[in-house]
């Protein structure tokens, strides 16, 4: 199985939602499906759960849930177990890369690896529900071009 690894800084909110979201697309895949996503954060507090709003967000999803995700940090083994590992920043990009150069060929923001764009996915975090609906449907709209691009869909 090939892992997507998702990240963001606290794996409370854009990275767990990135995570339910391809899932939910490649359970729905054909089931020759290779691809499997998990999420971590550059400074979660492991073990912290989806913020609510995200929670709340992802319901308007159905298959995507994110009731018992717990945040972890990222590791050295996530870099070394992932085929792709897509950031919501560049500044995450560029923080994975000062840890891990080696991982160059495999790091990109999200929107850069689908779309060819410098763009962050901008952080919901404090936000209202509504915040946080707009930016799960803005990485789902990315997501969905990923699971195309991978052929999963």
């Amino acid at each position: 199985m090939k892992q997507i690894l998702f990240v963001c800084t606290g794996n409370t909110c854009r990275s767990p939602m990135a995570q339910a979201l391809f899932n939910r697309l490649a359970a729905a895949g054909p089931s020759t499906n290779e691809y499997q996503a998990v999420s971590a954060g550059l400074y979660a507090y492991s073990g912290e759960p989806a913020s609510t709003n995200a929670v709340k967000a992802i319901k308007d999803y159905p298959g995507a849930d994110l009731s018992g995700h717990r945040a972890r940090s990222i590791s050295r083994s996530d870099i070394d177990s992932a085929y792709l590992v897509l950031t919501m920043s560049r500044s995450h990009k560029q923080h994975i890369l000062s840890l891990f150069p080696d991982a160059y060929q495999k790091v990109y923001t999200l929107k850069e690896y689908v779309y060819g764009s410098s763009d962050d996915i901008n952080d919901p975090y404090g936000g209202n529900e509504a915040v946080y609906r707009q930016c799960a449907a803005e990485i789902a709209q990315a997501v969905e071009k990923l699971a195309e691009k991978l052929e999963i869909i």
